[in-house]
């Protein structure tokens, strides 16, 4: 009968951790922001992808619709050693993120070197993290040193809610310009140029700060 029991116990825990991934999936489709955990055949694995609910009342394109529903649109994605690297970050972002009782998802357990072996799941974000994980993703896009890389996911992790939101706006307005002036603008405030020296020392005392 232990053998029995023994056996039995890790079939239910992959059934249980099974419906919360389900349950997450089923959040993930009306909250705010979503994150995807995917493969991708041009990007090195693990690939993360953060996209937007638009609700259909906010939406621009509806003209000649019917019965117009809410879309996602893609707001940046992290890849690779990028991903590795910032793993401390995204746990602290991840960690904040409740359900509509206030009980925590417990999404951060993803973040690690066996969460993100998984493929084709989707975690429900609120506004706050959703905000800032896709400004996050969307600063760090064309830089190429892991290290500015994870100064800017956490000097973005300390963003209020207000902050994070304000400045996605700016970064994907709709006029090229701005666009463009807003990103370059954050992403050198946030972590220099391209082969600053000081920023392995301003990093540190980033990491410090937890």
């Amino acid at each position: 009968m232990a053998t029995t029991a023994k056996k039995a116990a890790p079939r239910a825990r992959r059934k249980s951790h099974l419906a919360d991934e389900v349950q997450l999936a089923k959040l993930a489709k009306r909250s705010p922001y979503a994150l995807r955990l995917t493969r991708h055949k041009d990007l090195p694995p693990p690939v993360l992808i953060i996209k937007e609910r638009i609700a259909p009342e906010d939406r621009d394109d509806i003209e000649g619709l019917t019965n117009p529903r809410a879309k996602h649109v893609e707001r940046g994605t992290l890849h690779g050693d990028s991903v590795r690297a910032c793993l401390p970050v995204l746990k602290r972002i991840l960690e904040e993120v409740k359900d509509e009782q206030g009980i925590p998802l417990g999404l951060e357990s993803y973040m690690s070197a066996q969460g993100l072996k998984q493929t084709d799941l989707n975690f429900p974000l609120d506004e706050a993290a959703g905000a800032r994980l896709a400004l996050f993703f969307r600063l760090q896009s064309k830089v190429k040193d892991v290290d500015r890389i994870e100064l800017i996911g956490r000097r973005v992790a300390m963003f209020s809610r207000e902050e994070a939101v304000y400045w996605l706006a700016n970064v994907t307005t709709a006029d090229p310009a701005l666009r463009s002036w807003a990103t370059s603008g954050l992403r050198m405030l946030l972590c220099g140029e391209a082969g600053d020296k000081r920023v392995p020392r301003i990093l540190e005392k980033v990491r410090a700060r937890g």
